[in-house]
């Protein structure tokens, strides 16, 4: 019998077995013929246990600190050192197991590698060479790491249960699914408590909008603001929180060099914002209080970091916009046309000025976004007349360059935002031509 049809005559079965006890006889004999023909797990063993710690996988540096907790690397060593000294029974019979990864006994599995873990960690704290041993293999952060993977293991049957009213993505936290919330932690914090925070953490990397997990924080904590909750186990939440906003200001140190980087820079930027004004909207942040002190000092820093970013449009434009200049004449003297890195660098920085201007007075750069961006479009508007004068009264090669040099300008308006004096300099270009 085909695979997919024996699946079909399990669940059918399946759905009828509560009522019927014959019907639940066929379904125990249904499901051990099928535990027979069905493979031996082998090395699909290790992604099976480990299923519970996929959500917090990432790449350092390039995911949010909400949604990382383990490497690639830190799975691998995780599963050697379960395989080799700590489970090795588990892991033997873990891969002889022929249910599939959605069979209730994974959990007994993961609860075993989870209980194993444990076991190591408090012997390792007993013993501080061993716990060096444990750092240099796994890193500074060993023992954090690793409790919370034991947690997230020993706790995967209770943390998957509740989680399964939790929708994989979430485009608005309401106040239904924040009642959920509130009912699955309150019931997990009697019978397994850091199962309770893990349903906490693992939803905002469900959240398109993160900082509304604190609307969960406020009904479970019946608080407003962080008086209280920030000292708590929930306190670990905002730190999440916290931590991206963080995360989003330090990317900002480095100034963008082309387009591309340009629109993600400004992507960062954006997410930043949204972060350090979406918790103080949704929760009371203190800024005497733990939370208020590191939003307050992120904000600094970011806002730090995009003016360094913004003060260096001038510069770009030195090197980046073919500018002619009037001699004592008063004949214009066409520039070098610039080379394209330059003028790639001048764009990205343009863009870059251009679309801060949304958020520049929630992030307190108000006035130099606005002294900086009249001055590049001063610059720019002043360059396109003289090239389109020049465009006039040149012929062959020189006017040939005093076009490419207007469709640079033209293209660094369009950076700039200003696509209406970007056309209207193509067209007195081709006017000044014709």
């Amino acid at each position: 019998m085909p695979a997919n049809t024996r699946a079909a005559l399990c669940s059918a079965v399946e759905a009828g077995k509560d009522a019927d006890p014959q019907t639940a006889a066929l379904y125990e004999v249904l499901t051990s013929l099928e535990d027979s023909v069905g493979k031996p797990a082998g090395e699909l063993a290790k992604p099976f246990i480990l299923a519970p710690l996929r959500p917090m996988v990432g790449t350092p540096g390039d995911t949010p600190p909400s949604r990382f907790r383990f490497s690639p690397d830190d799975l691998s060593k995780i599963w050697g050192w379960l395989a080799r000294e700590l489970a090795k029974d588990t892991v033997e019979r873990a891969k002889k197991c022929r249910k599939p990864e959605k069979d209730p006994v994974w959990f007994e599995f993961r609860r075993e590698a989870g209980q194993a873990l444990k076991t190591a960690i408090q012997a390792a704290d007993r013993v501080p060479k061993d716990m060096t041993a444990l750092t240099k293999r796994f890193g500074p952060d060993a023992k954090g790491m690793l409790a919370d993977a034991a947690t997230l293991l020993s706790c995967s049957q209770e943390i998957a249960e509740a989680m399964v009213d939790i929708p994989e993505r979430i485009e608005e936290l309401d106040e239904e699914l924040v009642y959920t919330l509130k009912d699955n932690y309150e019931r997990l914090s009697t019978e397994s408590p850091e199962a309770a925070l893990w349903t906490l953490l693992l939803t905002i990397g469900r959240l398109d909008y993160p900082w509304q997990i604190f609307r969960a924080v406020a009904k479970i904590g019946n608080r407003e603001d962080d008086l209280v909750v920030s000292k708590t186990d929930m306190a670990a939440v905002g730190d999440a929180v916290l931590a991206d906003t963080g995360y989003f200001a330090a990317k900002l140190k480095q100034p963008p060099q082309t387009l591309e980087e340009a629109k993600a820079a400004f992507d960062l930027f954006d997410r930043f914002v949204a972060h350090s004004t979406g918790m103080t909207k949704e929760f009371g942040i203190r800024k005497a209080g733990r939370w208020g002190q590191v939003l307050f000092s992120l904000r600094a820093e970011a806002s730090s970091n995009v003016e360094k970013t913004l003060n260096k449009v001038p510069l770009s434009l030195d090197t980046g916009l073919p500018e002619p200049r009037r001699g004592r004449s008063g004949r214009i003297i066409p520039a070098q046309l610039p080379p394209e890195q330059a003028i790639d660098r001048a764009e990205g920085l343009l863009y870059f000025l251009s679309n801060c201007r949304a958020h520049a007075t929630a992030a307190a750069i108000a006035s130099t976004q606005k002294r900086i961006a009249d001055a590049a479009e001063k610059r720019l508007q002043e360059a396109g007349a003289m090239l389109v004068d020049l465009i006039a009264d040149s012929e062959g090669q020189n006017r040939t360059a005093a076009q490419d040099g207007l469709e640079i300008t033209a293209r660094l308006l369009d950076a700039a935002g200003r696509e209406d004096l970007a056309d209207i300099l193509r067209r007195r270009g081709l006017a000044a031509a014709a």
